[in-house]
């Protein structure tokens, strides 16, 4: 089904309301990780990836890409992309009973789950390492 064989959760997020922009990014980086890492190595995630999308830096490229409307810049404050190998990885991981009691209390030290979404699906790579994979 994909060419690499491999699946993606990706993750918008937006911080809780109360918090900062400077708190949301920092807790995110620092704290969190302790967290989930083990957690996700011991359910077989090939990637975690933490994209941070600050509204300065989302401002300065409002003009970039405008041929798909200038006005369309995501207002989420990042997102997350976990990489697996099955779906039922993701489905292990998130029915462990560390989620529950540590995972998800400590995202809702920092994120609003009824403003954050989530889609699955596969990536196909055409450029890595400057190279073209694929035309």
């Amino acid at each position: 089904m994909t060419s690499a064989g491999l699946f993606k959760l990706t993750m918008f997020i937006k911080r809780k309301p109360g918090l900062s922009e400077e708190e949301f990014h920092s807790y995110w980086t620092e704290k969190h990780p302790a967290v989930v890492n083990e957690w996700l190595a011991k359910h077989g995630v090939v990637t975690y990836v933490q994209f941070h999308t600050p509204s300065e830096i989302r401002e300065q490229c409002k003009e970039v890409g405008t041929g798909l409307g200038s006005d369309n810049v995501v207002g989420y404050d990042g997102y997350v992309e976990l990489t697996v190998r099955s779906i039922d990885a993701l489905k292990n991981a998130f029915s462990d009973p560390f989620y529950k009691s540590y995972v998800q209390p400590d995202e809702a030290t920092f994120i609003d789950p009824i403003s954050s979404y989530r889609t699955f699906g596969y990536e196909e790579r055409y450029i890595e390492g400057n190279k073209v994979l694929k035309q």
